[in-house]
């Protein structure tokens, strides 16, 4: 019986000190347009999902015509290697969804260098959420 507490403990303590499935980061506007997240991609058995979330304060009084802002997004993996994209962000949504499904093709923590250039008025500042699925 002491046995089987012992293995329970262990088991209970090693799951409390298992890495997280999910990672958010937001990072406050200062104007400069720039936002830089690492994320750990280390594990290339599993897929993660990746989103956007921003705040933008909407002018009440006076006409609203911003759509939709650009996003110029560049990936740097571990070894160096670069990727370019620009994606729009849909300016009345918190939350919206980049990749979904992402397989590194190599292990160890990803640059991501985002640009919101011209910030839009009232923008806030822009986050990351990775989420880590297994395969």
């Amino acid at each position: 019986m002491r046995r089987l507490l012992s293995l329970i403990a262990l088991a209970v303590l090693l799951s409390c000190c298992a890495q997280p499935s999910s990672y958010e980061h937001f990072i406050r506007s200062d104007k400069s347009g720039e936002y830089s997240f690492t994320l750990d991609m280390s594990d290339t058995l599993a897929s993660y999902d990746l989103s956007f979330f921003s705040v933008i304060d909407r002018p009440l009084l006076q006409r609203d015509t911003l759509v939709s802002f650009p996003l110029n997004v560049v990936w740097r993996s571990p070894s160096g290697r670069y990727f370019s994209e620009t994606v729009y962000y849909p300016a009345d949504s918190l939350r919206v969804r980049y990749r979904s499904g992402v397989v590194p093709s190599e292990g160890g923590e990803w640059a991501l260098q985002v640009s919101v250039t011209p910030e839009p008025a009232g923008f806030r500042g822009l986050g990351v959420i990775c989420s880590k699925t297994a395969l």
